[in-house]
């Protein structure tokens, strides 16, 4: 049942649903975006998952029940046996293969899964915090900022070197961006089919809407697709 709540944590649920479905466009078929849009993914799951209020507990602190797994295959180095796998690399990204199923474990914990390993730099694990603020605060997601840890350096090091040439080492925000969706979804079908309102202010129509809410737009958007 809708509950009736204040109008910041309608506005946050808003926000969630948005933003979800920006990573969800920005990071489908990668290899068909530019590097710039991108970049734009990094922004989006720093505001869900990293500032320091984070847009996914500020949401979920009224759903505690729905569930957010993180399904994550994590990067390992390479096996034994494997052309490069005693080659010295500065750095190295994993790629699609970071993106779980249904039958990998799930990470169920936001802290953990921002720790997970999505590569490495110098030969120590690089973690999905990393990446994202890089993106975000240093690259120009957000701030075209100075590099100030390791990771930085290494990164902005290699990037003017691939610009026209590559989008693969940026492609690693897309498949975060699948990763988080899949992990979400659940968490946005909650708020769409039980949104938080004013019940003052809000009534369901014939059709199930809450009149001058703003789920209704986003209905009214589906069905004239």
């Amino acid at each position: 049942m809708a509950a009736k709540v204040g109008p910041e944590t309608m506005l946050a649920e808003w926000l969630f649903v948005e933003t979800v479905a920006d990573v969800r466009r920005r990071s489908q078929d990668p290899g068909t975006r530019s590097r710039y849009e991108m970049l734009g993914i990094a922004p989006l799951l720093r505001k869900l998952l990293i500032d320091a209020r984070p847009l996914l507990n500020t949401v979920r602190a009224a759903r505690p029940d729905v569930p957010t797994d993180f399904r994550i295959r994590q990067w390992s180095a390479p096996y034994d046996g494997r052309d490069d796998a005693d080659l010295s690399y500065l750095f190295r990204l994993g790629g699609p293969e970071l993106v779980g199923g249904p039958e990998h474990p799930a990470l169920p914990k936001l802290r953990q899964f921002i720790g997970a390993r999505v590569g490495q730099v110098q030969g120590r694990p690089l973690t999905v915090l990393e990446v994202v603020k890089y993106y975000a605060n240093v690259e120009g997601g957000v701030h075209f900022g100075a590099p100030k840890e390791k990771v930085d350096y290494v990164l902005t090091g290699m990037a003017p070197a691939l610009l026209g040439h590559s989008t693969g080492q940026i492609e690693v925000l897309a498949h975060l961006g699948t990763i988080v969706v899949d992990a979400l979804t659940p968490l946005c079908k909650s708020i769409l089919a039980s949104p938080l309102i004013d019940t003052r202010m809000h009534r369901r129509n014939d059709r199930g809407f809450y009149e001058g809410h703003w789920t209704a737009d986003h209905f009214e958007k589906i069905s004239r697709r």
